[in-house]
């Protein structure tokens, strides 16, 4: 469905079902990111490769859309309309990161501390990535 998708509406369209993908199947995420070989997203993967605190195995690139997040905060509003998943470790990560995200354009300081700890509780690395950004 993703990459149908992709093929007939482009890279904006499809970034729920990315997500959504990443989430729940890390390997088939990252086959479909092989045949899309989209120059932009081949782009951002090697870029998660080079950069991620992983495990350096496939199953990391289900932190993609967390990380993702950091690097291109402009895509929130896409990655916000993924559907609510397994509540994994990383589907949590990606979502406070929607909430601190707009925290920040808000002001919130309270919050947003509290959301930064539980981001470095359930990542550190991640944690640490999105602290250099700030």
């Amino acid at each position: 469905m993703a990459e149908a998708r992709y093929r007939a509406d482009g890279l904006e369209s499809v970034w729920p079902l990315l997500t959504e993908l990443a989430w729940l199947s890390p390997g088939h995420f990252a086959a479909l990111l092989q045949r899309l070989a989209d120059a932009s997203l081949d782009a951002l993967r090697r870029k998660f490769d080079a950069n991620f605190e992983g495990s350096g195995q496939t199953a990391d690139l289900a932190w993609f859309p967390a990380w993702v997040l950091i690097d291109k905060p402009g895509l929130a509003p896409q990655l916000r309309e993924a559907q609510p998943s397994r509540q994994t470790a990383p589907e949590r990560a990606t979502r406070l990161l929607l909430q601190i995200l707009n925290l920040e354009r808000q002001g919130h300081q309270h919050e947003l501390v509290e959301r930064r700890k539980a981001l470095r509780d359930l990542h550190a690395g991640l944690y640490a990535t999105y602290m250099k950004t700030r």
